[in-house]
């Protein structure tokens, strides 16, 4: 669906104006915010989008389950860091951003 969506089209696309007038209430409205509808008299115009291009495209998405997965790694991330400076993750493995040896940094005194 994405590939769809990004796929060069064959004609550069023509910007149709979604302005509409109402003549029974002389004004003049674009559809595209109003959910294709004069906001006075409630007049639908024949054709006329009814939601911008960008929010058409957002309203597919289920954000719901987008901010549960956010959520579930923000929280998984935490535990780790909370685990990590308690001292709860397995002996032998570094402390994270620590050094990679058990012995420090310096590796320890050398022989003469």
């Amino acid at each position: 669906m994405i590939a769809r969506l990004r796929l060069p089209r064959s004609s550069p696309r023509v910007r149709r104006s979604a302005r509409a007038y109402c003549e029974a209430d002389n004004w003049s409205f674009d559809s595209r915010y109003t959910q294709g509808k004069c906001p006075i008299c409630g007049w639908q115009p024949e054709g006329a989008p009814n939601a911008p291009g960008w929010l058409a495209l957002v309203n597919r998405v289920d954000w719901q389950i987008v901010g549960l997965f956010l959520l579930v790694d923000v929280l998984f991330l935490l535990g780790l860091v909370v685990a990590n400076a308690a001292g709860l993750l397995p002996v032998g493995h570094p402390p994270l951003g620590g050094p990679s040896t058990l012995g420090g940094v310096a590796s320890g005194v050398r022989g003469p």
